[in-house]
């Protein structure tokens, strides 16, 4: 029987956004006449429809674009939020680095939002222009000094690196630039192209400066290495912390522990069931008015398919799958669920095995999406 979770964690997803970036495949749309309050409202029924009980560990407020909001309606939804779940440990807003504002970060942080993710992705203005970001490197260092205003001590940004036409020079100097502003999370991606985006038909047709394989991993490795000389635990795949400073949302996903997501797109795993919410922001709003969920999708996973997500999700964390805690948790011994995949990637050198733990190796965090195939069950 899977172990009860103490705790909950709540996201939330913003589906708006100045202008949907070409890479982007997170379900948004434009801001211009969307009518903003009604979502929000429609938010905070759906998480009255939760019924939720359990204590919040988390909260995080995404998209899209959070930050395009206005004023007013952002400060009463998160005031909202406040007056339901009082503090939590770790609270969380994404913010467009254009859209920072000293005032309004301050009123946040007044409200109890207490960690900022800043989506910088790069700090070379070409770099941003083929991104189709909408601000400049420079406004990057203002959103992280607003933050810093306003009072935040725990402020993270977002990179992107095998952009088009970049190289192992360009990356470096967006790694020393985002080090150089001292904040306390740095999340490192690579570009990925998703399906149904502008990117993924400009790559069919052959894009122009697409970055080779080992250029990319020579990207990667150069992150891991600069990041750790400054002072950052590489702690996740993509994800790097000064200490006391993991993304504690972020890590719920990865041990596979009870999230409630609520918006247009955003998907659930609470007491057992798996679901996802239609990605459409006008019927999500009307069913959600008139007392119904409306799921894309909703399952109820078994205890072996459980298992095999749980093993997925722990092996993108530097530590990997505690075996005493995997069993607590699901219930498994991973030796005995899963002995093929261990051995032939421990004999590959992707994996580790270090008697309490499974984790990947540093070979093998560059084929951790290979490993992870090999602990997947079917649905």
């Amino acid at each position: 029987m899977m172990k009860q979770a103490p705790s909950l964690g709540l996201y939330i997803h913003i589906p708006f956004c100045e202008k949907k970036c070409p890479y982007c495949a997170f379900y948004s749309v434009p801001s211009m006449g969307q009518s903003m309050g009604r979502l929000v409202d429609a938010l905070l029924k759906e998480i009255d429809l939760y019924h939720i009980t359990e204590p919040l560990e988390t909260i995080y407020i995404g998209g899209g674009s959070p930050s395009c909001l206005p004023e007013d309606v952002l400060i009463q939804f998160v005031r909202s939020l406040a007056d339901r779940f009082g503090a939590v440990d770790e609270f969380t807003m994404e913010c467009n680095p254009a859209q920072a504002n000293d005032k309004v970060l301050r009123q946040l942080h007044n409200l109890g939002v207490n960690r900022l993710s800043i989506g910088a992705q790069s700090f070379d203005a070409k770099e941003l222009e083929t991104l189709g970001r909408l601000h400049g490197p420079d406004e990057i260092t203002e959103a992280v000094t607003a933050g810093r205003h306003a009072g935040f001590d725990n402020i993270g940004l977002d990179l992107i690196f095998a952009v088009p036409n970049s190289d192992l020079l360009s990356w470096q100097s967006s790694l020393e630039k985002a080090m150089a502003l001292e904040v306390e999370h740095i999340s490192a991606y690579s570009l990925t192209i998703e399906e149904g985006t502008p990117f993924e038909k400009q790559w069919r047709n052959g894009t122009p400066g697409a970055v080779s394989e080992p250029r990319e991993r020579a990207m990667y490795e150069l992150a891991r290495v600069q990041l750790s000389r400054d002072g950052f635990r590489h702690y996740e795949i993509s994800n790097f912390a000064r200490d006391g400073f993991q993304c504690r949302h972020n890590r719920r996903y990865w041990q596979n522990l009870p999230v409630v997501g609520v918006g247009p797109s955003a998907a659930s795993w609470y007491r057992g069931q798996r679901s996802t919410n239609i990605s459409n922001v006008t019927g999500y709003v009307e069913a959600i008015e008139s007392g119904q969920f409306f799921y894309a999708e909703s399952k109820k996973p078994g205890p072996e398919q459980i298992a095999s997500e749980t093993a997925v999700l722990n092996l993108r964390m530097s530590e990997g799958i505690n075996r005493a805690d995997y069993k607590c948790q699901t219930g498994f011994d991973v030796d005995e669920l899963f002995p093929q995949a261990i051995e032939n990637n421990c004999d590959h050198g992707l994996l580790i095995d270090a008697d309490t733990h499974l984790y990947l190796s540093d070979v093998g965090l560059s084929f951790a999406d290979s490993v992870a195939a090999d602990f997947a069950t079917p649905d």
